[in-house]
């Protein structure tokens, strides 16, 4: 593919995201109003699949736990089902092209709500889209976000954390689960996660950091309820309103109420 049609097949999938509506009332409408914004911004990156009811889950459970500021879920990729599943996942080059995109978003937030608290929670794909946005927002010289939370991850465990790290105040917290073979282990060990590399997703063995500010979080089986997909376990309301949202209403990192690796 030539560059010329690389980026065309980004301004499509860009379009068609679009269409799906980053600020469709439907779906960030009542979460995204100016009176929240003035009190801090959760951003919420779905996996390959797009949008779906569990990033309203997550949302739902930050509700629960008290979170009174904006709450966006932020469609990025191909919204189309079934179709954009391998090229979300595989064309790293347009990832990196919506983490631009996505960082040019919270900078204009930034200029509109100056000193606001930032949060970006990136799930599956979109926990690798979350730490591209991060660097992003370092090459555009962007005043740092609060901190970075990666749910099932599709990051390479030893990625290069350090631009994403200089993006922000408290780091990156990554949750991450042993069980999840079936995405993490045997789909990308086929296809790769998103920044490319073959070998262990963070989002299955944690981090591999030395980095103070990177924290992983294991999501064990008395965490989540039986007979759950794992790759989806750490999504429910119930799981984000205990072990989520302190991550988020706490100042500091660790949260004295959750216990990092």
């Amino acid at each position: 593919m030539t560059n010329t049609e690389r980026v065309s097949l980004t301004s499509v999938v860009l379009l068609l995201a679009m269409a799906a509506g980053c600020d469709d009332l439907s779906l960030n409408g009542t979460d995204t109003t100016p009176e929240l914004k003035a009190r801090g911004m959760v951003y919420i990156l779905p996996g390959i699949q797009g949008v779906d009811s569990h990033y309203t889950n997550i949302r739902n459970g930050l509700r629960g736990a008290g979170l009174q500021c904006a709450i966006m879920i932020h469609p990025w990729g191909s919204q189309i089902p079934g179709l954009g599943l391998l090229t979300n996942e595989t064309d790293t080059v347009a990832d990196r092209d919506w983490g631009h995109t996505i960082a040019g978003d919270i900078a204009q937030y930034q200029r509109d709500y100056p000193g606001e608290r930032i949060y970006i929670i990136g799930q599956s794909g979109g926990g690798g889209v979350a730490v591209f946005t991060a660097e992003a927002l370092a090459g555009m010289g962007a005043d740092p976000i609060d901190g970075l939370i990666l749910l099932d991850a599709s990051l390479s465990a030893d990625y290069n954390l350090s631009t994403a790290l200089s993006a922000t105040k408290n780091g990156i917290v990554n949750f991450y689960n042993l069980d999840d073979t079936a995405m993490l282990e045997t789909g990308t060990g086929m296809f790769g996660n998103v920044d490319g590399g073959h070998g262990d997703s963070a989002g299955r063995t944690g981090l591999r950091s030395s980095a103070s500010n990177v924290f992983n979080v294991q999501v064990r089986a008395d965490m989540i309820s039986a007979f759950v997909d794992p790759h989806f376990a750490d999504t429910s309301a119930a799981f984000t309103t205990r072990y989520i949202a302190p991550w988020i209403l706490e100042r500091s990192w660790p949260p004295h109420s959750v216990q990092a690796d």
